[in-house]
Parts: structure tokens; C-alpha cells; sequence
């Protein structure tokens, strides 16, 4: 029977549907790479297709990074800012936990701490934690916040009313690295002092194979 017959017996009814044989056919054939139409082209205009783990997650997939790797950011001297000290806390719990290396700093009298940590591949861009909308300025409980994106990485400008540090700028880089610094000095200052962490470095950081 010619497509055309077929064709005139289906007008003003549903196809019925396919036999069993007819449906493995069709499956082998695609199979052993028999032409199939695209689905792009079927879909509806402007329908965004989701990307897949490979596109998004090659750069960041990995085990954590080592505190030698985070160590080699931050040198003994940031501007005007002299290192003072280094803590390298350990959280209490029997399975390893991503490093976090802790500073302190002097500037004279004034005193901050600066942090690098990391956040880990969830934190990684793209991904929830990281800003993409326009800059963002909001009251909070404690305080005020202002988050915004500057090159690849998120920026948050955190003020507090009471709970010491005063003020917090902290970065969270496109690789998941988060760099903070924190004190009573004003925002230009701490931001200038988590700056002195080099981003480009720091993005350039390849996570050691799992």
C-alpha cells in the first residue's frame, strides 16, 4: 500500500497506534544510525535546551583543593597590610573537610582577618550561589548587604549593627574558591584586602583528580 492510500485513510481520524513490530523496527533503525529529524527543529521558538554536566561542570570537577594550593595566593603583604598570622582550623568530624586558611592582618592599629576557603564544585559557576542579576542592595536582621558581579565572580558588601566584624566583603570566585576579609575597617579597605588575593591565579587553580 503506497504512503499516499495511507495517507487518505487517516484524514479526519487519529493514527492509530503503532504495532509492536513496527515499533522495533523504527527502534533498530535508530539504532544502527538511520536518519532521525532533529529535535531542535521541532522544538518551539526560543525553547532553551538543558546544558549537560560536561558543558557546565568540565572546568571544576575534581577533589577539593590542597591548602598548599591556597596557601601560594596570599603573600606577607597586601598593601598596606602586614600578615600577622595563619590558623588552619579543623571542623570536628571524622571525614576530611575542604580547607580553610585563616589570616590575620595588621594595618598599624587597625586589624582584620582575611580567609580563603573552599567552597567546594557545588559552589562552582554556574550555579545558585553565584549573582547574576543586577547589583542588588537589601536590609537584613542583622544589618545591610549588597551583592553584585564583577568579571566572573560574585561580590557580597556585608554591613553589621551589632555582632563584630563591622564589615565584610567577600568573594566567591568562579572555581568555588571564597575569599573573605573582615573588620572594622571600611568597605574600600577590606575590599582592597580580599583584592590583594589574586583572582586570576586563584581561577587558574585545576582541583586535584578525585
Amino acid at each position: 500500500m503506497s504512503w499516499l492510500s495511507i495517507a487518505r485513510m487517516s484524514e479526519g481520524r487519529l493514527f492509530r497506534p503503532l504495532h509492536p513490530l513496527a515499533a522495533v523496527s523504527i527502534g533498530l533503525a535508530m539504532a544502527c544510525g538511520a536518519p532521525t529529524a532533529s529535535l531542535g527543529a521541532s522544538a518551539a521558538p526560543g525553547a532553551a535546551s538543558k546544558p549537560s554536566r560536561s558543558t557546565t561542570m568540565t572546568k571544576n570537577e575534581g577533589g577539593p583543593f590542597t591548602a598548599v594550593q591556597l596557601k601560594d595566593l596570599v603573600g606577607d603583604r597586601i598593601g598596606p597590610w602586614k600578615q600577622a598570622s595563619l590558623d588552619v582550623p579543623l571542623a570536628p568530624s571524622a571525614l576530611p573537610q575542604p580547607v580553610t586558611l585563616v589570616y590575620g592582618f595588621r594595618n598599624g592599629k587597625q586589624k582584620a582577618t582575611l580567609t580563603v576557603s573552599d567552597g567546594g564544585v557545588e559552589n562552582s559557576a554556574p550555579g545558585p550561589a553565584h549573582w547574576t542579576g543586577p547589583p542588588n542592595r537589601r536590609d537584613t536582621p542583622s544589618g545591610a548587604e549588597f551583592v553584585y558581579r564583577e568579571g566572573r565572580h560574585t561580590v557580597r558588601e556585608i554591613e553589621r549593627r551589632e555582632k563584630p566584624p563591622a564589615r565584610e566583603v567577600v568573594v566567591l570566585m568562579a572555581n568555588g574558591i571564597t575569599v573573605t576579609a573582615a573588620g572594622d575597617a571600611d568597605m574600600k579597605t577590606l575590599k582592597a584586602l580580599a583584592g590583594g588575593v589574586p583572582v586570576a591565579a586563584a581561577e587558574a587553580l585545576v582541583r586535584p583528580a578525585k
